[in-house]
């Protein structure tokens, strides 16, 4: 109910509207006040909104010995395009990059602490792995310290041990899981092929790598 006197209204097109305006001005670079300088590009943005959606900037902006000025934030290490899919991200909360910067929106999310793009990124490369880019993905995945996306990978790999084992990557997987191969659910070739392909990865890591034995027996992570 409605008190008297008392007016309620809300407007369906206001945020979409204003949302819109913001991208644009940053866009022409009006009325902002941070400098995101990406590997050579510069990239201009508004503090506040930045803050609400990356707790990493958050706590530089909030660090800030002049926060009435224009901020600067420097990335050597950072994809700008990917930079730039966070930026449009932030302010319209609609992801869109091509597949292949799919894996450099992650990073720059991991470094931005964006978790909920990290999260859709990582899904995003599960739905796209196959045989030829599992072993891939698992050294993505295990440089940028993703557990969840790990347990995942490794889960697929567990699964398609066979066919991933007849890629020439195989052999550079860091450890191996053998027990996989005893467990019950995974079906074994009777010609001994998956075995040989252990036994070089083991030849592998004790010659060339120099790995003791007891560390190759250790569970993947």
């Amino acid at each position: 109910m409605i008190p008297n006197g008392y007016l309620m209204f809300e407007d369906e097109s206001f945020m979409d509207s204003t949302v819109a305006k913001m991208n644009a001005l940053r866009k022409s670079g009006q009325f902002c006040d941070v400098r995101l300088q990406v590997c050579g590009h510069e990239l201009m943005a508004h503090r506040a909104v930045l803050a609400c959606c990356s707790p990493f900037l958050f706590e530089i902006f909030n660090s800030d010995t002049e926060p009435h000025g224009v901020s600067h934030v420097k990335f050597e290490d950072l994809n700008p395009d990917a930079m730039e899919i966070l930026l449009n991200y932030a302010y319209t909360a609609q992801l869109k990059a091509d597949k292949e910067l799919v894996k450099d929106v992650y990073s720059a999310a991991k470094r931005l602490k964006m978790e909920r793009v990290k999260q859709i990124c990582g899904d995003y490369l599960l739905s796209k792995m196959d045989h030829q880019s599992a072993i891939s993905y698992r050294h993505f995945a295990s440089s940028m310290g993703d557990g969840r996306l790990l347990s995942k990978i490794d889960g697929y790999i567990q699964e398609h041990l066979l066919e991933i084992s007849e890629q020439d990557d195989f052999l550079k997987l860091p450890r191996l899981k053998l027990e996989v191969m005893l467990e019950d659910n995974l079906s074994l070739p009777s010609n001994g092929k998956l075995y040989s392909k252990v036994i070089n990865w083991v030849q592998r890591s004790l010659w060339e790598n120099g790995e003791p034995l007891e560390r190759l027996m250790e569970e993947v992570y």
